[in-house]
């Protein structure tokens, strides 16, 4: 009979409190095919719940909120954050669920809301199932040890979908399977495979041009920036959004952002476009704190030659190349100086400031300038360009003559020979390694019918293990030998064909000093050492 008052008098003070309701609704990944988790399924039932209680409890509903797509692990969710303002601002002081992994997949979290903030804002906390709560009935309850092994559970459930998720996005990425939602700029998802690319008609040419353009014509990342919008471009997230795609980035916050420095790095340095699928660049903290950290690049997951490439090899790296050297551009220009990331003073090897003195234009050491502590090396930029010209007039004249050498050197008996040589010890070397691995086998056999004793055995096992490993060591270096041989130099080597092409040259620009020069050494005295981009090989 107590227990029986004790009900009824709940249930009177319960109608004399204005309960002003807010119906909270998530779905997420981790949920699964569990169709009773759908944002319609719950919305019903708890609508129903709902309906059913607000006529004996004085109840009214506030608002329904929604997170389609958030994981629960955290509380970073748009709709949870609007209704924890709610509640702050007093809008509602009771919140139903379906049930308690809704609140929170986060054991702590879900023991903070549940156990420590609704209990400060005195706010009514119901959860239909899992377990069936109302804490201000039975306010003692979300105490229970049933709601702490609940809780881990949840969060435990979570814990195992992300390693699944992730074990399997992994063989995707080794599968050279792209799982990203959108293709990097230049290319479109194939409609046939979603997870290859194929070349975007509108965006891939737009990439080659950037590529060119900073090798090519020596154009600064912010003079390419600037030529991009003057022709109207629309850059990558511009891009995806007039192309309907759902793009989203929340460090946007204007409607058409524009092209910038660092976009224009991330394409020119994007391996991608050279054909390779390249994932896992980042991974979260852990599958509950979801900060992205980015990963060492051995980490990533590389598959060469998945798609067509936008850029070849070779303008891919040296474009790596200048974006390591140290370049000035000049004011209100968008060109990069001819010599500039490419001169060093040949003592300290510090790079060389450019001066301009009574309308000439020299270069110095940066160490001299700054600290004193070198000598000034100092060089006008009319001689210097006067001594590259004639290094590379000069090596041009060898061009014809050294091929042509090559040519016959290439052809001769000799090394014909030796080709047959090589390729002779490689088949010698893998029949000794077939033979040894015959052996091997029939050791094992050996010692378990009686034939030779276990000392024996773990002799001869250890010396089979020692000619095994330096046989195929052996392989190895004799292959690299006959690819080096097969390969060998002609006259249609890109050594010769780069200089080549520039036969009539009279001046120099940017392009041809990134194409022919890699660095620049000058000496005390005005002198100056230069090493060419590549050397025949």
């Amino acid at each position: 009979m107590a227990r029986i008052r004790k009900a009824q008098k709940q249930a009177e003070t319960a109608r004399l409190v204005q309960w002003s309701a807010a119906i909270y609704i998530r779905l997420s990944r981790e949920d699964g095919n569990d169709e009773s988790y759908s944002v319609q399924n719950q919305r019903q039932r708890l609508m129903t719940f709902f309906e059913s209680l607000a006529p004996e409890e004085s109840m009214q509903l506030a608002d329904v909120y929604i997170d389609d797509g958030f994981t629960g692990t955290d509380s970073e969710r748009d709709s949870f954050q609007r209704m924890l303002r709610d509640l702050d601002e007093g809008k509602i002081n009771c919140i139903i669920v379906k049930d308690l992994s809704r609140l929170s997949r986060n054991d702590w979290e879900c023991k903070r809301y549940l156990q420590h903030l609704f209990v400060i804002k005195d706010t009514r906390f119901i959860s239909l199932e899992l377990p069936r709560l109302d804490s201000y009935k039975r306010p003692d309850e979300i105490y229970d040890l049933g709601v702490t092994m609940q809780s881990a559970y949840n969060e435990n459930h979570c814990r195992e979908t992300s390693i699944k998720v992730r074990g399997t996005f992994n063989a995707k990425r080794r599968a050279g399977e792209f799982i990203g939602a959108f293709a990097p700029y230049g290319y479109l998802k194939n409609p046939a495979d979603k997870h290859r690319f194929v070349a975007d008609p509108v965006a891939a040419p737009i990439v080659r041009d950037i590529f060119h353009w900073f090798v090519r014509e020596g154009m600064s990342k912010n003079g390419i920036v600037k030529r991009l919008i003057e022709r109207g471009i629309p850059c990558p997230t511009t891009y995806k959004r007039q192309n309907g795609m759902n793009y989203q980035n929340p460090m946007i916050l204007k409607v058409d952002p524009l092209w910038s420095a660092r976009t224009v790095s991330e394409i020119l340095s994007n391996q991608m476009y050279l054909g390779h699928m390249v994932q896992g660049k980042q991974k979260v903290k852990s599958y509950k704190v979801h900060t992205r950290v980015n990963l060492p690049e051995d980490e990533w997951f590389i598959k060469k030659d998945m798609h067509e490439p936008l850029v070849d090899e070779d303008i891919f790296c040296r474009a790596q190349d200048l974006m390591r050297r140290d370049t000035c551009t000049p004011p209100h220009s968008g060109q990069l100086y001819p010599f500039s990331g490419f001169l060093r003073c040949a003592d300290c090897e510090k790079s060389m400031c450019r001066r301009l003195s009574r309308q000439n234009v020299y270069y110095a050491c940066r160490t001299n300038i700054t600290t004193g502590l070198c000598t000034r090396h100092s060089i006008r930029h009319d001689r210097l360009e006067a001594i590259v010209l004639a290094a590379i007039r000069r090596q041009m004249e060898l061009i014809d003559g050294l091929a042509e050498m090559i040519d016959e050197i290439d052809a001769a008996p000799v090394r014909r020979t030796e080709s047959a040589q090589l390729e002779r010890a490689v088949k010698t070397r893998r029949a000794e390694l077939e033979k040894t691995h015959t052996l091997y086998d029939g050791l094992y056999a050996d010692w378990k019918s009686g034939n030779i004793s276990l000392e024996a055995y773990q002799r001869m096992k250890l010396k089979y293990e020692e000619k095994e490993g330096t046989l195929k060591r052996v392989i190895a270096r004799l292959e690299e030998e006959v690819h080096i041989a097969a390969q060998g130099i002609t006259s249609r080597n890109p050594y010769f064909e780069t200089f080549r092409k520039h036969r009539a040259l009279t001046e120099l620009n940017r392009g041809i000093v990134t194409e022919l020069i890699g660095e620049i050494r000058i000496r005390e005295g005005g002198d100056a050492d230069i090493d060419f981009a590549f050397a025949p090989h």
